[in-house]
């Protein structure tokens, strides 16, 4: 625009100047006339001044008119463009608004949140000074409302019986409702105009099932929703409703998962095994199922996932719980040693034999035998096993006698048994007796929400040990042991915690109390490399950056149990930025 005036002026000044010398110089013209010429001749001359002096009005006159034919059209040009920047700025913001939506909407687990956001969106999105969002249950009685103004903070709404009346209508139609123009307030005195009310209200449907409404209203003159607002909210209610149908499933899924984990720790004796993850609620569900049954169980899982943990579990939460729990670890006890143990011996059956000893098979009779490691015994006694299984009846070493036990076994194993199978070092036939019921634990790094609930317990449970006055873990600890991998499983995070107990300095323990390699989120302590040249220094650094994003993203997550919006108010940052480090790592 600037560029235009600025052209407009140098051309128009030019065309006077120009215009200017000539009526200059015609005028020296007449001088000169008037002193030197005849009366004949002054006429002519005379008459050509006459002409030149229309001429130049003409040409003044045609330049008058192109000056303002020009000046309006570079008008109507900048007014179009401001129009235009304008629409595209509106479009801009509607677009943007209509993505941080459908961001929340497909990713958010939290229903509170997700209303929170649905209300804020519209209000913006229509430029309502109010905005109401109702979830009703079957009986169409509201389960959920949330009222905000035009700034986002929450009203306290007033029973309004058009709002009522509306709402109502909307329960029972399914239809949507656009009023415009309401009269709400008469002519006064004191007022310059009456006020008018605009409405829109539309219903939160899934299949033909209500499940609320939005309802929209402003007071701003000349400001009425339209039609095609009406289709554009209708068209966001639709997958907003399939939202809020979604989260209310979730919620009654934890709230039925809550209630379950709640009631099979008041059933059974689980207090020890600590964890609400829902892995765990799973097994403890099938370890519930089978606990006072018979059946064999194979317990599989890495060192230290607490395999004889949950072996007791069954056992004390069975009809043998009053008899005795004896456990063998298969991989401690050497092969010519392990038999003995299991089955006992005569006095005499070897030397060193100098009396008779009952074998753990004996005494746990009535009760449950736990052969942890059971993928380190040997082929020849995993026979013996497989005919104990078969018949319940087993000779001590050194005798010929049969003896009997009725023991339930439970094994363990950190190995694939399929590959031993494979490799002919563990034998089928067995595998499939002692898998009839099969419980994987999963390993630590797998159940993250578990290593909080496990750190304070182990610290609680070392403060009573050490009489140490500890009552509790910083939060930025906690955070740095959620992120750590664990390669030991709850069995290196017990001994973490009895270290940290022992070395802190407050009656909390703080990031200072854990190991180094914990602090630096990796599982061991190796030496940092160093780059040869500056290439392997850019390579470096970008591998460094990707490592930290990851972990950010990870404990983010997982402190935020996988709640985009909430992992993004958390880190005080922007749920687009966030959902860009999330695809780029997928």
């Amino acid at each position: 625009m600037e560029e235009n005036l600025q052209f407009l002026k140098l051309s128009t000044s030019k065309d006077f100047k120009v215009i200017y010398k000539e009526m200059i110089n015609l005028r020296e013209g007449l001088l000169d006339w008037s002193a030197n010429s005849s009366a004949k001749k002054q006429t002519a001359s005379l008459e050509r001044s006459i002409e030149n002096i229309e001429n130049l009005e003409k040409r003044i006159g045609q330049l008058e008119d192109g000056i303002f034919e020009y000046w309006a059209k570079i008008n109507r040009d900048y007014q179009r463009f401001k129009a235009e920047a304008f629409q595209t700025e509106e479009e801009r913001r509607v677009f943007k608004i209509l993505y941080e939506l459908s961001t929340t909407i497909y990713s958010e687990e939290d229903i509170n949140i997700l209303l929170d956001t649905v209300i804020d969106s519209v209000i913006d999105l229509f430029s309502a000074e109010r905005g109401f969002l109702e979830v009703v249950d079957e009986d169409k009685k509201v389960r959920l409302k949330i009222s905000k103004d035009q700034e986002k903070k929450t009203i306290e709404e007033e029973e309004e019986k058009i709002k009522s009346q509306i709402n109502e209508a909307i329960s029972v139609t399914g239809n949507p409702i656009l009023v415009t123009g309401l009269l709400i307030s008469e002519l006064e005195e004191e007022k310059e105009e009456p006020i008018f009310k605009s409405i829109l209200c539309v219903p939160l449907k899934s299949k033909d099932k209500v499940l609320g409404s939005i309802y929209l209203d402003d007071t701003k003159p000349d400001t009425f929703f339209t039609s095609e607002e009406v289709k554009l909210l209708l068209t966001l209610s639709e997958r907003i409703a399939s939202a809020v149908e979604n989260n209310l499933m979730l919620m009654e899924l934890k709230e039925s998962h809550e209630k379950l984990l709640e009631d099979l720790r008041e059933k059974f004796k689980f207090d020890e095994i600590i964890g609400n993850s829902p892995q765990m609620v799973e097994i403890l569900k099938t370890v519930a199922d089978v606990a006072d049954t018979d059946a064999t169980v194979l317990i599989e899982g890495e060192s230290g996932t607490g395999k004889e943990l949950l072996a007791r579990a069954i056992h004390f939460n069975s009809s043998r719980s009053k008899k005795p729990f004896v456990t063998i670890n298969c991989a401690a006890i050497p092969e010519t040693l392990l038999e003995s143990e299991l089955f006992g011996y005569e006095k005499g059956a070897f030397t060193g034999a100098t009396q008779r000893k009952l074998g753990k098979f004996e005494v746990a009779n009535g009760g449950t035998i736990f052969l942890d490691e059971i993928g380190e015994m040997s082929l020849l006694l995993q026979v013996k096993i497989l005919r104990f299984l078969q018949s319940h009846e087993f000779e001590p070493l050194g005798s010929n006698k049969v003896k009997r036990s009725e023991i339930r076994i439970i094994a363990a194993t950190n190995k694939e048994l399929s590959t031993l199978i494979k490799e002919d070092k563990f034998r089928e036939d067995l595998y499939y007796r002692i898998n009839v019921i099969n419980l994987k634990l999963p390993p630590l790094r797998e159940r993250r929400l578990d290593i909080a609930p496990l750190a304070l317990s182990f610290a609680s449970k070392f403060e009573e040990k050490t009489g140490k006055k500890i009552s509790g873990i910083e939060p930025e600890a906690l955070n740095l042991l959620t992120r750590y991998s664990f390669p030991g499983n709850i069995r290196e995070l017990e001994n973490t915690i009895e270290r940290a107990v022992i070395l802190a300095k407050s009656d909390m323990i703080s990031k200072e109390d854990l190991p180094k390699h914990i602090l630096n989120g990796s599982g061991d302590e190796k030496d940092i490399e160093i780059p040869k040249n500056y290439e392997e220094l850019k390579l470096l650094r970008r591998k460094a950056v990707e490592k930290v994003e990851r972990n950010f993203l990870n404990a983010l997550l997982e402190k935020n149990e996988n709640n985009i919006s909430r992992a993004a108010l958390d880190a005080k940052m922007h749920r687009v930025e966030l959902q860009r480090l999330l695809k780029k790592y997928k």
